[in-house]
């Protein structure tokens, strides 16, 4: 264990040094609302949680009004009656149909403090397995295209705007069928999580939520924001309306002041719209979120194997760093990695040595083999984790590290027994020959 330890700080010792360093450039946050929908007719005024998330809307609206703040409103253009569950023959109402929404809205985008996301076509789910919920993934390329035009067309006609540029996915799940209906209709900027890439996805501006309210809240107060990073923050009706029943994720309308007027005192912060964002910040390319990507899944990885103690600043899981910034982090990774290989390879010479020692002879040549077989199955994987930054599996790892020294040490075993037993062959087969012969005579 001494010796583990040892060579963890050692490595750890090296990765500090390869910590990214402040740029004194501005981090970028932006506030993402998802979930914004038309009510039917008379339904707030007999529906107290409607009720709630209204009054809790425009409050918010409020607020960012005082402090000069803009945002970004994912907008559902025409919700299922329980939008967000399994598809419905329901009735559906359209956004359009609710004028008072209708008119909240275009006042807030004639103030220049809110950007018109579009947030799916209904939210509802279509997927058939209940544990990956998704509005557009896994359906047909002219199925999804089908609903970006008329959920645009709806929002569009509504709110008298133009064209609307930025596609929020429900359930921040998409495919390659999602990107490439995108760019066939016009959108620029994609937002949604960090868990997924695919290559159809360059020619889009691809800006990924990175926090929840609290997470952003715990940043300004006790870590500070990292500069040259972008931070999109999510929340939903349930965070800013005290709806009974959901008290786990309520932020309230008191702290969302307090945090607004926080990041307005702070200098370097710039609170911007997605597409603000997008004009502003020339590095927003699909190079960054793949990288974004690895490293997403490389702290799901390490997360199973390393103690919580090993774990670097947990605030990189919370914000959109530069590509350069993400490919310093990944090298910190791939430190740690080989860390845990040294320190499991000598694990394993312990292991091999220990049983050589317990089992007799006639069980060496096995214990060498079973190791090799391991090694074999599990080297496509440890690949995966060095090359390309994660493992979707982590416990596969082990063995390959486990038992590279029963690899190397039946390698060498074979070699010097090939070479040993052919060398003397050849050296004493004129004597086996001679010798018959000289018996003979």
């Amino acid at each position: 264990m001494f010796l583990k330890d040892l060579v963890f700080k050692a490595w750890l010792l090296i990765a500090s040094l390869l910590a990214p360093i402040s740029a004194n450039g501005a981090t970028y946050v932006v506030f993402r609302y998802d979930d914004l929908a038309a009510d039917k007719a008379g339904v707030r005024e007999s529906n107290p949680v409607a009720m709630r998330i209204w009054q809790a809307e425009k409050a918010v609206d409020t607020l960012f009004e005082r402090y000069g703040i803009p945002y970004v409103i994912a907008i559902i253009p025409k919700p299922g009656s329980m939008y967000g569950q399994r598809e419905t023959n329901s009735e559906t109402v359209s956004f359009k149909k609710d004028r008072e929404k209708v008119e909240f809205i275009k006042c807030a985008i004639r103030a220049g403090r809110v950007e018109v996301a579009q947030h799916g076509m209904a939210h509802i789910d279509h997927t058939k397995e209940n544990h990956r919920v998704a509005e557009f993934r896994e359906r047909g390329y002219e199925d999804q295209l089908r609903d970006m035009l008329q959920g645009r067309k709806i929002l569009c006609e509504s709110l008298n705007l133009t064209s609307i540029m930025t596609f929020v996915p429900p359930f921040n799940a998409w495919d390659d069928n999602t990107a490439k209906a995108l760019k066939t209709a016009g959108f620029g900027i994609l937002s949604p999580d960090r868990s997924q890439y695919y290559d159809s996805a360059r020619g889009l501006i691809v800006i990924p939520f990175t926090a929840q309210l609290w997470e952003l809240e715990s940043m300004v107060e006790q870590t500070g924001l990292p500069d040259d990073s972008v931070i999109v923050v999510l929340y939903h009706p349930p965070q800013i309306a005290d709806l009974e029943g959901r008290q786990q994720r309520f932020f309230g309308i008191e702290r969302f002041e307090r945090l607004l007027g926080r990041l307005a005192t702070m200098p370097r912060v710039k609170v911007v719209t997605l597409r603000q964002l997008a004009r502003e910040c020339g590095s927003l390319t699909t190079g960054r979120y793949r990288a974004a990507n690895a490293l997403w899944h490389q702290r799901a990885f390490w997360a199973k194997l390393l103690p919580q103690h090993l774990w670097p600043g947990e605030a990189h899981r919370r914000v959109y760093l530069e590509t350069e910034a993400y490919a310093v982090e990944l090298t910190r990774w791939r430190l740690l990695t080989a860390a845990l290989a040294i320190s499991l390879l000598l694990t394993g010479l312990i292991a091999r040595h220990v049983l050589r020692l317990l089992l007799s002879a006639k069980w060496h040549w096995r214990i060498d083999i079973v190791a090799s077989a391991l090694c074999c199955a599990a080297v496509i994987s440890e690949i995966h984790l060095l090359h390309r930054g994660y493992h979707p599996t982590a416990v596969r790892a082990i063995p390959a590290i486990l038992t590279v020294s029963f690899l190397i040490a039946l390698v060498l075993r074979t070699i010097r027994k090939c070479v040993v037993t052919g060398v003397l062959g050849w050296i004493l087969r004129p004597l086996r020959v001679i010798r018959p012969s000289s018996q003979t005579a």
